[in-house]
């Protein structure tokens, strides 16, 4: 009953315009104004007109004293009447009087209620007139007084008639603003209003929301955005109710296809509703109008009744959630699973008031599991059957895997004891003087391709080793700038050859540091063989950095750097496999093993090698090993000594051009050979056959031999045969 005059105020309150209101509003404040504005003008016009009336009758007073002096003077009656009714020109003034010193004739000249002047018989009432009194004086002599009176009631009829007009001004400009205000509210806000609400008129009715407004319709300011955004929300508002009715027949579909059922529950009234596909779930008519609730009862198995109970009350009394699976009976004697999941939604006293949820039939699932259930059994049996066959089998690899390595022991053996026989024996075959030049070519071809057997057996060994994990480290205390230094001298004798540049960029190293040397120059010297390969007539750079990091270890990065022909993106990882060579225009020669090799050989150190590259940009190959400081070693022999019993321990002194005249030019030639092709063997066995005579000489070459001055040793013998 309360809210019932609160409606009735508001619907009263709904049905006033606003229009109105607002010109109510201002017409109200601006009259209250224009009043305030009035009131002040008039006062100050109504004072204004009351000093100037009080000056005018002053004004005149004086110029009457003035004029009758000599009239007065001269007892001049006419002359004075003249000058009275002069000075009652002016309309203001309503009467004057003239009263003589000497005798008793005063003169008094007034208006009648016609306004006009005659001379009156008495002085006229100073009640309600104003008058100035002057004094009449010729020197010293005092002849008379003057009076003149004005009548303030014209004063105030005039002041009347103003105040009328001002009114009537007011109310004028208040029918003026009123109407101005009202048609303006109405153009500008009142009609743009109406289209609105017929626009909203026509949402609520179902047209379409694109419909636009009349065109003459004027949509300004705040108005325009409203307009905007009432079309915007029921845009959005229309697009989302759509995709919601597509999302709620969607799902139809769904549950259909699933043979999801949806339910809904009323704890409070015990009443449940049921969709389409619940009626289909349990082979019931939906147009029976039988309950829900009672085909539910009806159709539970009998045995899953008191759990299913249990489970529904326990989730009622304590639950937010309910899940649970339980068996109907379909009218045809068939038993269905059903799993049922639902949320319990509660009043804020934890009280249940609702729950919904869904079915769904999960008898075919349930089927599946037995027969899953089934198979895994078998699946067992299988797999075990298996599994023995499957370690048969690896054993039978592992035996295999021995015996491959038996064989490659024994190969190894087998094969680079003949290859070394030949290599030897082509070697001192070609040194031979009673051999042919042709003979010696041949020989030369042979030792080069036994030299590449050898090569790529030990490299197969290596790859086998690697697959088989039989890779260790061996880290031995080494030197790392002579070890640096000693793989580029034996390869800058090649780099000249092909008009190469070959440089050694190394900065913050450790003198010494426990690392495989072996295998680390293996690498090196792969790599830069590779870059010597395919670099043309460019540059080959070995760049090593050292970074020390804590507890005296150190990181090294290597890089070699060539600016070659470069590598495919494609090729970048195929490069790494055995046996792959890079698809591009360079030479074809080698197995492809060298970069396999690389990796295992980094990759046991520590390390990983990668590539980067740009066709025609040239090639960088890095990696980086973490190794520890240690004390420098002690300066070791020459990569070839000589042994102790054929060549007497010597001081070492400086080589002279002219200590290599003692040679013969076939000795000579023989040096500078293997020289060139660094076989250090050659030159050693070269040295050994030089006579006695001749030692100091290979004191001086075996230390330049030992600081790797292998560049140095061929200019000096290519100079003194030129000399020769």
């Amino acid at each position: 009953m309360s809210r019932k005059p609160e409606n009735q105020r508001g619907e009263r309150l709904a049905r006033i315009s606003i229009i109105l209101a607002v010109s109510v509003t201002l017409t109200f404040v601006v009259t209250l104004l224009l009043l305030l504005f009035a009131v002040l003008f008039y006062q100050s016009e109504r004072d204004q007109r009351w000093q100037q009336l009080h000056r005018s009758l002053s004004v005149s007073a004086d110029q009457l004293a003035v004029a009758v002096e000599l009239p007065l003077w001269n007892l001049d009656d006419k002359q004075m009447l003249a000058i009275m009714r002069s000075t009652l020109g002016n309309q203001e003034l309503y009467a004057s009087t003239l009263t003589p010193a000497i005798g008793n004739n005063e003169i008094f000249m007034g208006r009648d209620a016609n306004g006009t002047l005659q001379r009156l018989d008495a002085a006229p009432e100073e009640a309600s007139l104003l008058v100035e009194r002057r004094v009449v004086a010729l020197g010293p002599q005092i002849l008379g007084t003057v009076a003149v009176y004005a009548e303030p009631s014209v004063l105030h009829a005039q002041l009347r008639q103003r105040a009328l007009a001002i009114g009537l001004l007011i109310v004028g400009l208040d029918v003026i603003l009123v109407a101005s205000i009202w048609l303006l509210m109405w153009w500008l806000v009142l009609k743009p209003l109406t289209s609105i609400g017929q626009y909203a008129a026509a949402v609520r009715a179902g047209q379409h929301v694109g419909a636009g407004l009349p065109p003459k319709t004027w949509f300004l300011g705040e108005l325009r955005t409203l307009y905007r955004a009432i079309r915007d929300m029921v845009a959005l508002l229309d697009s989302r109710y759509r995709a919601l009715q597509r999302s709620e027949e969607r799902v139809q579909m769904a549950t259909g296809a699933a043979s999801i059922g949806i339910w809904d529950w009323n704890v409070a009234t015990g009443e449940l509703e049921w969709d389409d596909q619940m009626y289909a779930q349990f082979k019931a008519d939906a147009a029976a109008g039988v309950a829900p609730s009672q085909i539910w009862r009806k159709a539970l198995l009998a045995q899953d009744v008191p759990l299913t109970k249990e489970a529904i009350r326990a989730a009622l009394r304590d639950g937010h959630a309910f899940s649970y699976e339980y068996r109907i009976l379909w009218p045809d004697g068939s038993i269905r699973y059903i799993k049922v999941g639902a949320v319990l939604f509660r009043d804020g006293h934890g009280k249940p008031m609702r729950m919904v949820g869904s079915n769904h039939d999960i008898t075919a699932h349930r089927e599946a599991e037995l027969e899953l259930l089934r198979h895994r059994h078998h699946l067992e049996e299988l797999v075990a059957e298996r599994t023995g066959a499957l370690s048969v089998a690896v054993r039978e690899a592992q035996a295999a895997d021995r015996a491959k390595s038996v064989f490659l022991a024994n190969m190894s053996h087998e094969l680079r004891t003949p290859l070394n026989s030949v290599i030897g024996f082509s070697r001192l075959m070609a040194d031979s003087p009673n051999m042919h030049a042709e003979e010696k070519r041949n020989l030369v071809i042979i030792h080069r391709s036994g030299t590449h057997l050898l090569t790529l057996i030990n490299q197969i060994l290596e790859v086998a080793k690697g697959e088989a994990g039989r890779l260790a480290a061996q880290d031995e205390v080494v030197a790392l700038a002579p070890l640096l230094q000693e793989v580029t001298d034996m390869l800058c004798i090649r780099a000249e050859q092909q008009g190469m540049a070959l440089h050694l960029d190394g900065e913050s190293l450790p003198p010494a540091a426990l690392v495989d040397a072996t295998r680390l120059r293996q690498v090196l010297l792969n790599l830069l063989t590779n870059a010597l390969k395919f670099a043309g007539r460019g540059t080959v750079t070995l760049r090593v950095r050292g970074e020390p990091l804590a507890d005296g270890a150190w990181r090294v990065a290597f890089a070699v750097i060539d600016t070659g022909i470069g590598i495919a993106i494609e090729d970048q990882l195929r490069i790494f496999e055995p046996f792959v060579q890079a698809d591009s225009d360079g030479p074809k020669d080698g197995t492809g093993l060298g970069l396999a090799i690389s990796r295992q050989f980094v990759q046991l150190m520590g390390g990983t090698l990668t590539v980067q590259s740009q066709p025609q940009q040239g090639a960088t190959f890095r990696f980086t090993l973490t190794m520890q400081e240690a004390p420098l070693p002690p300066t070791s022999a020459p990569a070839a000594p000589l042994p102790a019993s054929a060549v007497p321990v010597l001081p070492a002194a400086p080589l002279e051009p002219r200590a290599l005249n003692a040679l013969a030019p076939s000795a000579r030639a023989a040096l500078l050979a293997a020289l060139r092709e660094l076989n250090l063997a050659r030159v050693s066995l070269l040295l050994q056959e030089l006579p006695p005579s001749a030692q100091l000489l290979v004191a001086a070459f075996q230390a330049m031999l030992a600081q790797h001055q292998y560049r140095e040793l061929c200019e000096l013998l290519e100079h003194q045969d030129a000399v020769a």
